[in-house]
């Protein structure tokens, strides 16, 4: 009984996001973003977070989410923020960081 109530108490869950972008591609996360404030803009023909202070793992200073809601693409607006940025290849021309949002609301809310 001890041993089956250790196991179901143990939930991988909990240490292991349920990540929804970028897997294919072979990425690893290299940064945690928790609840930052930041400016929804755009870079080519994609949205972007601009964050207010810049995390230090961005090479960029801009997050190019892969899941950002239509109610969020607006730019301009304000919001806040959590996710996981993305590493990047050498060989790519990109103009923000590969980022996943966790949690997003505007900053008004």
């Amino acid at each position: 009984m001890l041993l089956l109530g250790l196991v179901m108490g143990c939930s991988e869950d909990d240490n292991n996001p349920k990540l929804s972008c970028f897997q294919e591609e072979g990425r690893r996360i290299v940064g945690t973003v928790d609840n930052s404030s930041g400016t929804i803009g755009r870079c080519i023909s994609s949205y972007t977070i601009e964050p207010n202070i810049g995390p230090s793992f961005s090479a960029t200073g801009l997050l190019a989410p892969c899941n950002l809601t239509e109610e969020f693409q607006e730019e301009g607006i304000s919001v806040v923020f959590s996710g996981f940025v993305y590493e990047s290849f050498e060989t790519e021309d990109i103009c923000a960081d590969f980022f996943e949002i966790t949690e997003i609301r505007r900053m008004d809310q």
